[in-house]
């Protein structure tokens, strides 16, 4: 094999493709989470207190398979923002239970919001069945990674 042809198949690799289409993501909508006081990283951990009202800290950390120290500054920044509130356990006073706050609620809405115009914009021109097939072949890769 010549060595264009090396080079053309290590540009086609897929890997390839889904780590540029992760970073131009990522650059798409950084601003758009910046101006709503949210940082990109802070999402999955909003996600799920809003998914799971009441989740406490190791329960988060858990979850989502972030180190409980990481999740605690997170927490934290969000409470800082207005975003989320801890509240005792009233079955046991050293648990700290999450919650979001009026204004948590309102930035999920805007999150969902964001991430449907996302799915507009990412799946324009795709039909229904390429669309299914691609849900497919994502799932596909999860499930390969999980193994």
């Amino acid at each position: 094999m010549q060595m264009e042809e090396k080079e053309k198949l290590g540009r086609d690799r897929i890997i390839l493709w889904l780590v540029k289409m992760m970073h131009v993501y990522s650059s798409m909508n950084f601003t758009k989470f910046t101006e709503l006081g949210i940082h990109p990283g802070q999402i999955p951990v909003l996600s799920m207190i809003a998914e799971h009202e009441g989740i406490s800290l190791r329960e988060l950390a858990d979850t989502i398979h972030i180190k409980p120290p990481t999740v605690t500054v997170t927490v934290q920044r969000l409470e800082k923002n207005s975003l989320v509130c801890k509240k005792p356990d009233p079955a046991d006073q050293r648990v700290a239970r999450i919650y979001l706050t009026e204004k948590g609620e309102k930035i999920k809405q805007e999150i969902k919001g964001l991430f449907e115009e996302n799915e507009r914009i990412l799946t324009t021109g795709f039909s229904e069945a390429e669309l299914n097939q691609l849900r497919d072949y994502l799932k596909r890769m999860i499930d390969n990674m999980k193994n």
